[in-house]
This record gives structure tokens, sequence and C-alpha cells, in this order.
């Protein structure tokens, strides 16, 4: 058999089948609708974290209706702020103040407060979309500050060093309180460190202490004296009394009795009627 005459055998491919364009482009537009509806669902997530309340608002204004901690779905066009309502602390340092006596101090003070939650609407009206970090830096330092500085400015710089702290402490606590607590945040204590001085003003600080230390001493010193001369006039006094309790006692009978009684048998004594008379002569 030539090979001329042998058959070719073809390979015979199945025909492609026509693309259904619609129900690709309905795939895809299902697709992208899911996309878009999970980006929408997860913009519409509020965390709101364990001790914070959210007030919740839009370019229509604030909601009425805060929201607690924990999970919740809100519109998409809708912003939160979260506020504390679990007591915060937050220090400031290097306050300057002065003293009744024109003396200017550095005070570090820290504050444990936390917001009322019945008022983080008010709060959100009066301040806007400002953080409570941005409220701390702000606001609260500026009340902070003030008050501190009304108290000090009460007292000397010694009393400020010595026995005034603690009234400095309680009259900035309640001055806190007073002008804060109706602005929404509950000031529940404060701390206040010891004044920093400059180095003039801390010389002149030691010299007054090391005076009262030394007038301290010689008060001391003066009560320690006026007490012993106080018990010696007492023991005086009481030896004085003894004294004539015993001269009373002395009548001239116990006087004989006592020197007959004293006599070793060897000097002659007379007895006569004026007293007790020892003759050495006899």
């Amino acid at each position: 058999m030539n090979s001329s005459s042998t058959s070719k055998v073809k390979t015979v491919r199945p025909a492609k089948k026509p693309v259904n364009r619609k129900s690709l482009l309905l795939t895809t537009i299902i697709g992208m609708l899911v996309l878009l509806g999970a980006i929408i669902l997860f913009m519409c997530i509020e965390k709101v974290p364990q001790g914070y309340q959210a007030v919740i608002y839009s370019v229509t204004g604030v909601k009425d209706q805060t929201k607690p901690a924990g999970w919740h779905i809100i519109s998409p066009l809708d912003k939160a702020v979260h506020y504390p309502i679990r007591t915060q602390t937050k220090e400031y340092q290097n306050l300057n103040v002065a003293t009744s006596d024109g003396k200017n101090l550095d005070m570090d003070i820290s504050i444990n407060y936390h917001v009322d939650p019945t008022k983080v609407v008010k709060i959100f009206n009066k301040f806007g979309n400002a953080d409570i970090e941005g409220l701390e830096n702000g606001f609260l330092r500026t009340r902070v500050l003030d008050g501190l500085r009304q108290s000090v400015a009460k007292y000397s710089v010694i009393e400020t060093f010595g026995v005034k702290t603690s009234e400095i402490k309680k009259s900035t606590l309640e001055e806190l309180q007073n002008k804060l607590t109706d602005q929404g945040f509950i000031i529940e204590d404060i701390a206040i460190s010891s004044p920093k001085a400059d180095a003039a003003t801390q010389a002149a600080i030691d010299e007054r202490v090391k005076a009262n230390q030394e007038l301290e001493r010689a008060k001391t010193d003066r009560a320690i004296a006026e007490q012993n001369a106080a018990k010696k006039k007492i023991e005086a006094k009481g030896q004085a009394e003894a004294n004539e309790i015993l001269d009373k006692s002395l009548t001239d009978k116990i006087i004989k009795k006592q020197m007959i009684d004293k006599w070793d048998g060897k000097q002659p004594i007379t007895v006569g009627g004026e007293g007790v008379i020892v003759d050495v002569n006899k």
C-alpha cells in the first residue's frame, strides 16, 4: 500500500460554546455588590472600648442617644467620639505658680477624674469632636493650672514648702470640683508634688528653715529649764513644809528625851527647867 493512498486521520475538536456575556456581567455585578456591601457593613460597625461612652454625630448634628461599651451598627455617614467614664489619671508637670510673697515655683500635679456619663453630649456640644487627649492637654490643663495658682497664692513660700501643703491640696481639689463638675468632668482626687524653686529661693528657704529650727530648739531648751525650775520650786516648798511640821512637832519634852537617849553614860548632863544643859566640866 502506497503512502499516498493512506487516508489521513483528522482530529475533530469540539466546537466552542458561545460565551454568555449577560451571565458574566451579572456575576461581576453581584460580586461587586457583595464586596461593596461588606465594605459598607465594616464602615457601619463602631466599637466602643470598655470604660468609655460614645457620642454619635453626623453633618446633620449630634444624636441624643449615646452608645455604651460594645459593638454597634451605625450609619456610614455617622461618626463617634469616645469619652472615658471610668477613672483616668493625668499628670501635669512644671506648672508655674507664685506664692503670696512673690516667689515663683514649679509644681507637678496629677489628677484622677472621669467624665460624667450623663453629660457627654453636653461636652460634645461645647467642644465639638475634640477627643479626650485634646481636652486633657487644653481645657483641663488650663483649669488645673488656674486652680493650683489660686490655692498657692494664699500662702508664703515657707508655708508652701511646709505646714500648708495639706491646705493647698484641699483648696485646689475643692476649686477644681466646683469649676469642672458642672462641665461634665468629675475630679476624684489630686496629688501635688513638692515645689521646685530656683537656687536663690532654695537658699533663702534653707536659711529660714535653719533659723526656725534654732528657734524651736531655744523654745524647747527654755521649756525644759522652766520645768526644772518648777520642779525644784515644788521640791523646796515641800521641804519647807516638812521642816515647818517638824519644828512644830519638836516640843521640849521630845528634845529632852532625844538628848537622854543619845547620852553615852560618860559625860554628865544636867536637865534643868530651861531645857537640857550638858555640863562638860563635871
